[in-house]
């Protein structure tokens, strides 16, 4: 189904571009897969999104508090905000190429009035979509809430003029199968904010986006947000090689630059195995430990952060900054173990 091969869930992908943060400690950032918050069928190849929304009236959801002045609420058309999100999230979606196809339908198929209940589409409206479409699988957005305010503050400290607006979005969507009635639903909730400061009333207000123009970049910003919550996404991680004064140490080092990673982890092993010193011992622990991650062993990756983390424990002075590190590193590969079950999953294999 899936273009991101199975492959990739096991392995970090690492940019060769190490800085020094201290005389010992190089810096770097890795590419890991992370899982979707829902998953759809494996067989769900062709996809297909629509406009499943109600029309929110002009007089909801849209109040302003003016200094010197009582609230109040005003009136702004939010019809089109559906179809900005859902061609966000169109645009972003085809350019994962996790479908083999992505077909939008922009325009609302609701021609109901509740805007207080989602649609739902039938099992009928389903089967004739996707056949008019060349679908299998439909994602529905079925109700869009915008709830916006225009506050007005004066900042007695900074004797300044604070402008800002909050938006907040409710989404409600549904996935559909043509030759399943399963049914999947999910609510999400997302605030954006725009802010400007300034000496001058006047200024602080003409500098914020205009309502409606933040209103439609805040449906554009859901939708590309959506995306990682349907399909699996890259996100960086940072990670800290050790890199003292010690000639194994190096070689493992020498060894990252060229992506050798069975000779960096056996010079590092070396290290581990043969030297007294309990410091260096967890430096390399440490470093083994990412060299497993990046070539795909979590388990093995686990097991020598433990190592690491226990080694800085036996310090006479504990480097408490190492040992927090790799505290945080352990929680996060435990995390990763649990991530990868659910990858497997979403890419099918």
């Amino acid at each position: 189904m899936k273009s991101l091969k199975p492959k990739f869930i096991f392995l970090a992908t690492l940019s060769i571009c190490l800085s020094s943060c201290s005389t010992s400690l190089l810096y770097t950032s890795l590419d890991v897969l992370r899982p979707a918050k829902v998953a759809f069928a494996n067989d769900a190849n062709d996809l297909l999104i629509v406009n499943n929304t109600v029309n929110q009236p002009s007089d909801y959801g849209h109040k302003t508090e003016i200094l010197y002045s009582k609230p109040k609420n005003i009136n702004i058309q939010t019809d089109s905000l559906p179809i900005f999100c859902v061609g966000a999230l169109t645009e972003d979606l085809e350019g994962k190429g996790f479908f083999s196809s992505v077909r939008l339908i922009p325009n609302s198929l609701n021609d109901g009035s509740d805007f207080f209940k989602p649609g739902e589409l039938t099992d009928d409206n389903v089967k004739k979509l996707c056949l008019a479409n060349h679908s299998n699988v439909i994602l529905s957005l079925d109700r869009i809430v915008e709830n916006d305010d225009l506050i007005e503050d004066f900042m007695v400290e900074s004797n300044t003029f604070l402008a800002s607006i909050e938006a907040r979005f409710e989404t409600y969507w549904s996935i559909h199968y043509l030759n399943n009635p399963e049914v999947t639903t999910m609510q999400y909730k997302d605030t954006l904010y725009w802010q400007s400061e300034s000496y001058e009333r006047a200024k602080a207000q003409s500098d914020l986006p205009k309502r409606t123009d933040a209103l439609i970049d805040g449906a554009l910003n859901i939708g590309h947000i959506c995306v990682n919550r349907f399909v699996p996404y890259w996100d960086k991680v940072d990670r800290y090689f050790f890199n003292p004064n010690n000639k194994l140490m190096k070689q493992g080092m020498d060894s990252v630059y060229v992506k050798n990673w069975k000779s960096a982890i056996n010079s590092w092993d070396s290290v581990y195995v043969k030297s007294h010193n309990v410091r260096i011992q967890a430096e390399a622990a440490n470093n083994i430990a990412i060299g497993w991650e990046i070539t795909g062993n979590i388990d093995k990756a686990l097991d020598y952060a433990t190592k690491s983390y226990n080694s800085f424990g036996k310090l006479t002075i504990v480097d408490y900054e190492s040992y927090f590190r790799l505290s945080e590193y352990i929680k996060e590969l435990t995390e990763r173990k649990k991530e990868i079950d659910i990858l497997r999953k979403q890419l099918g294999e």
